[in-house]
C-alpha cells in the first residue's frame, strides 16, 4: 500500500498541477451601446465575440447594456450590429484577468437603409478616426493602451503624441520633457481639455504659460479613449492655435471593486474604483501617485542634473447616475512638485560663483469640476460643465555667505498665480440620419496675481519690482453642423466667436470641411478655418513698479493671437489593417504680440513660456507667421500580434517681427521622422497561452535645435553672451536622433494581472545638442546636451 501511495501521489500531484496550469483563465466583457450622434441607448443591439470558436454573443437589454462572461483573457475581437446602423468592429482589445473590460460602443446610423436589411460596415474601418464626429482632418483618437505600448511613452498622452506626424519634441531643447511642437508652432499654443472643458497645463515641472512638463499629472489609467488634434479644429474648439488634447476620464467599475498598484522609477501609484453600493449604477475612480525620483538620484540617474525633483498628484471621477435627472460627474485633478538645488556649504568646492547659489521652485495646480448630461429625447441631449482651477509657481533663489557660516541670503523671489472659473454648456441635436447640429457657449473668468522681489542696482535689501493683479473674462460661443450629403460625402461647417473683456478684443472664426470617400479604400478631405487664442494673463498684465530698474508697461492693448488653417488630406487604406495618410497644410498667423521697438526681433511665436515677455517694455499686435508642410503616416494597426508606424514631416516655419524681416522660428526643425514597431508573443500551455511578452522599438530623427549664432569675440570683450541679432535662429545643431526600446511581460492569474515593463530612452546614449551658450568662466562657446541613456522600470499589479 505504501508503495502504491508512493507511486500514485506524485502522479496525482502532477495531474493537478498540469490541470491548474492549463486551466483557461477568463474575464467579463460588458458595457453599453448608444447612437453616436444623439447618445440614446440602443436596445436589442447584437454584440459578438468573433475571435473565439465558436462565436458567442448577446443582445443589449432595456438599458442598452450587455454582459458576456467567461471570455478567455488575451486579445479579442468584438462586433456590434443593429438594424439600420453601420456595424462597429473593435479588434484586438486587451482583456486582462485582473480587470473587467467595460466598453461604451457608439454606432453610426446609416443614411441608406434598405427596408429591413442591416447595412454592413466596410472592413477597412479607420481605427484612428476621432471620437468627435465633427472632425474631418488632422485628428485621431488614441487609447490608453497606446500610452504604454509605444517605447518610452510612460503612460503619458503627450509623450505618446510625439510619435505622430507633425509633432516634434527636439525643437523644444529638452527631450526629457513632454512639451510638443506641432507643425512648427510654439508649445504654448496647445489646448488641454478634460471632460469637455479647458484646464490648466496638467504636467509637473512645466513653465508658466507652457503646455508641457517633465511628467504628466494625469495617469493614463484613469483615461478612456480620447482625441488629439494638430490643426483645422472643429467649431467647438477655441482658444488654441496649434493643437488640442481632448481628454476623457473613464467611469469606475459600477459592479465590482477593483484595485491597482504600480511601482516604478518615476513614481509609486495607487488606484481604486468600484460601485458605491451593490446594484448601484454610480461609481468612483481614484488614482494617487508619489515621486520616486529621489531614489534615482541616489544611484546617479537623476535626469534633472543637480536638482532633486519631487512630486505627487491625485485624479478622480465620481459618476452619479439618476433615473430621470441625467448623469452627474464630479471630477478633479491636482498636483504639486518641488525642485530644489542645494549648493555645497564648502567654499573650497566652489569653482565659480554659480556654485554658491541655490534655489527652490514650488508648483501647484488644482482643478475640480462638475458635469451634467441629460437626454432630452432620442435625438438630443444637453451637457453642462463647470470647473474651477488654480495654478501657482513660487521661485525662491539664494546664495550662501561663506563669511557668515554659510547662511542663506535671499537674492530673488517671485510668486505667480492664476485662478479660473469656467462654465460650458452645449446642446446637441440629431435632426435626422443625415444632419446633426451642436451649439454651445463657454464663459471663463480669470484672476491673475504676480509679485517679484529683486535687488536693484546691487541694493542691500530686496525691492518689490513687480506687484500685479487683474481680472479678465473670455466669452466664447460656437455652432457646428454635420451634413451627410451622400453615403460618401460629408460637409462640416462651424462658427466660433471669442471676446476678451479686458480690452473688448474679439474674433469671429468661420470653419468648414468636406470629406469625400471616393471608394472603400480612398478618401479625400479639405478643411479651412480661422482660429484665435488668448495669451496667458501675465502677457497682458506684467507691469513693473516705480522702484524697478527698468520700466515695463502693461500690455492691455494686445488682443487675441490669430491664425488661418488650411489642410488637404488623402487617406489610402491598402487592406483592413494598413493605412497611408498624407496631409498638406498651410497656416498664416497674424495679430501676434511683438516688441514695439522698430529694430526688435522679438515675437511671442518663439516663446514657450511667459517669462520671455516679462522684460518687454512695450508690445504691439502686429507680428505675423507662416507654417507650411507635409505630414505622412503609414500605419499597420495592431493585429496578428504586431504593429508598425512610420510618421514623417517636412515643414517650414517663419515669422516676421517689427523690423519687417522674415526669420526662421525657434521651432523650425524642417523635418521629423519616427519609425515604431512592436511584437507580442503569447506564452503558456497550448490550451491557453494567457501570458504576453511584448517588445517595442522606436527610432526618431529630426532637425536640430535652432539658435542665433554667438559672437565669440564680442562676448569675450563684454564678458557676457553677445548674439548676432541680424542672424536670428539662422544656425542649428546637428541632426537629432535616438533609439528607444521597451519590453513588457504580462502574467494573468485568476482575478489578478502582473505586468513588468522596462523602457530605455536613447539606447545608444547619443549626445544630441540641446543648445549652445557662452560660458563667461571658460570664455568659450559650449553645448548643453539632451538626455543621454535613461532607463525606466515599472511593475504593475491589478486585482
Amino acid at each position: 500500500m505504501k508503495n502504491l501511495k508512493a507511486v500514485l501521489l506524485p502522479i496525482l500531484l502532477g495531474l493537478i498541477f498540469n490541470l491548474s496550469y492549463a486551466q483557461t483563465i477568463t474575464q467579463t466583457i460588458r458595457g453599453k451601446v448608444v447612437d453616436k450622434d444623439a447618445q440614446f441607448l440602443l436596445i436589442g443591439a447584437n454584440v459578438s465575440i468573433t475571435s473565439i470558436d465558436p462565436i458567442i454573443g448577446t443582445s443589449t437589454d432595456e438599458n442598452g447594456e450587455f454582459k458576456i462572461e467567461n471570455i478567455p483573457v488575451g486579445r479579442q475581437d468584438i462586433e456590434v450590429s443593429y438594424l439600420g446602423y453601420e456595424i462597429a468592429k473593435i479588434n484586438n482589445v486587451l482583456l486582462k484577468s485582473g480587470k473587467e473590460l467595460v466598453l461604451n460602443i457608439e454606432l453610426v446610423e446609416s443614411i441608406e437603409q434598405l427596408n429591413e436589411i442591416v447595412v454592413k460596415a466596410s472592413d477597412q474601418t479607420d481605427k484612428t478616426k476621432p471620437l468627435n464626429e465633427f472632425a474631418a482632418v488632422s485628428a485621431r483618437t488614441f487609447s490608453v493602451e497606446e500610452t504604454s505600448r509605444y517605447a518610452f511613452s510612460a503612460f503619458d498622452p503627450a509623450r505618446m503624441a510625439q510619435n505622430y506626424a507633425g509633432v516634434s519634441t527636439a525643437a523644444t531643447g529638452n527631450d526629457l520633457f513632454n512639451e510638443i511642437v506641432i507643425r512648427g508652432n510654439s508649445p504654448s499654443g496647445v489646448l488641454w481639455r478634460l471632460e469637455g472643458i479647458q484646464i490648466p497645463n496638467p504636467n509637473h515641472f512645466g513653465a508658466v504659460g507652457n503646455s508641457g512638463g517633465a511628467i504628466s499629472m494625469l495617469s493614463s489609467t484613469t483615461l478612456s479613449n480620447s482625441d488629439f488634434y494638430t490643426g483645422a479644429f472643429p467649431g467647438e474648439f477655441g482658444n488654441a492655435l496649434s493643437g488640442v488634447f481632448d481628454l476623457n476620464m473613464r467611469n469606475g467599475n459600477n459592479e465590482k471593486h477593483e484595485f491597482a498598484f504600480m511601482l516604478g522609477a518615476l513614481g509609486i501609484e495607487l488606484a481604486t474604483e468600484g460601485p458605491f453600493k451593490k446594484g448601484s449604477k454610480s461609481s468612483y475612480l481614484f488614482n494617487y501617485r508619489y515621486s520616486t525620483l529621489a531614489a534615482l538620484s541616489a544611484v546617479g540617474l537623476n535626469p534633472a542634473g543637480d536638482i532633486l525633483p519631487a512630486y505627487q498628484d491625485l485624479s478622480f471621477k465620481v459618476n452619479l447616475v439618476t433615473d430621470k435627472a441625467g448623469v452627474f460627474s464630479i471630477f478633479g485633478l491636482g498636483g504639486n512638485n518641488v525642485a530644489e538645488d542645494k549648493p555645497e556649504a564648502d567654499s573650497i568646492l566652489w569653482m565659480s560663483r554659480f556654485d554658491q547659489t541655490g534655489g527652490k521652485e514650488i508648483q501647484k495646480m488644482g482643478t475640480i469640476g462638475l458635469s451634467h448630461r441629460i437626454l432630452l429625447s432620442n435625438k438630443s441631449y444637453w451637457r453642462t460643465v463647470a470647473v474651477g482651477s488654480y495654478e501657482q509657481v513660487i521661485d525662491d533663489e539664494y546664495y550662501l555667505d561663506a563669511a557668515d557660516n554659510y547662511r542663506q541670503i535671499r537674492d530673488y523671489k517671485d510668486d505667480i498665480g492664476n485662478s479660473t472659473f469656467r462654465l460650458s454648456t452645449t446642446y446637441h441635436q440629431k435632426i435626422n440620419a443625415r444632419n446633426t447640429i451642436r451649439v454651445g457657449a463657454i464663459v471663463s473668468h480669470s484672476r491673475f496675481v504676480f509679485s517679484a522681489d529683486d535687488r536693484v542696482n546691487n541694493s542691500a535689501a530686496l525691492i518689490r519690482t513687480f506687484d500685479n493683479s487683474g481680472n479678465t473674462e473670455l466669452i466664447q460661443a460656437f455652432t457646428q453642423t454635420k451634413s451627410r450629403l451622400a453615403q460618401s460625402l460629408t460637409l462640416f461647417s462651424g462658427l466660433h466667436y471669442s471676446l476678451m473683456t479686458l480690452n473688448n478684443k474679439m474674433a469671429l472664426e468661420p470653419r468648414a470641411a468636406l470629406q469625400w470617400k471616393v471608394n472603400a479604400k480612398h478618401q479625400l478631405s479639405l478643411a479651412v478655418g480661422m482660429h484665435s487664442k488668448m495669451e496667458h494673463p501675465a502677457v497682458y498684465l506684467f507691469e513693473s513698479s516705480e522702484e524697478a530698474q527698468e520700466e515695463i508697461k502693461a500690455k492691455k492693448n494686445l488682443g487675441l493671437s490669430k491664425a488661418f488653417h488650411a489642410v488637404l488630406g488623402y487617406d489610402w487604406i491598402f487592406m483592413p489593417e494598413l493605412r497611408l495618410k498624407t496631409e498638406f497644410y498651410f497656416q498664416h498667423l497674424y495679430d501676434i504680440p511683438i516688441d514695439a521697438n522698430s529694430e526688435s526681433t522679438f515675437s511671442i511665436l518663439n516663446a514657450s513660456s511667459v517669462w520671455s515677455v516679462i522684460g518687454l517694455s512695450e508690445a504691439v499686435p502686429e507680428g505675423t507667421g507662416r507654417n507650411i508642410g507635409l505630414d505622412v503616416t503609414l500605419e499597420k494597426f495592431f493585429s496578428n500580434q504586431y504593429y508598425f508606424l512610420f510618421t514623417g514631416s517636412l515643414y517650414d516655419s517663419k515669422f516676421t517681427p517689427q523690423n519687417g524681416r522674415t526669420y526662421n522660428t525657434r521651432f523650425n526643425g524642417n523635418y521629423q521622422m519616427n519609425i515604431l514597431a512592436g511584437k507580442e508573443i503569447s506564452i503558456g500551455k497550448k490550451k491557453g497561452k494567457q501570458n504576453i511578452f511584448g517588445i517595442n522599438g522606436k527610432f526618431s530623427l529630426s532637425g536640430g535645435t535652432r539658435f542665433t549664432p554667438i559672437d565669440l569675440a564680442a562676448s569675450q570683450q563684454m564678458n557676457e553672451e553677445v548674439l548676432f541679432q541680424d542672424r536670428l535662429f539662422e544656425d542649428r545643431s546637428s541632426a537629432y536622433y535616438r533609439f528607444d526600446i521597451g519590453m513588457s511581460y504580462r502574467v494573468n492569474k485568476k482575478r489578478l494581472t502582473h505586468t513588468i515593463m522596462f523602457d530605455i530612452q536613447n539606447v545608444t546614449n547619443r549626445l544630441n545638442i540641446a543648445e549652445s551658450f557662452y560660458n563667461d568662466e571658460t570664455k568659450q562657446i559650449e553645448n548643453e546636451l539632451h538626455t543621454g541613456l535613461f532607463p525606466n522600470f515599472n511593475y504593475r499589479i491589478e486585482f
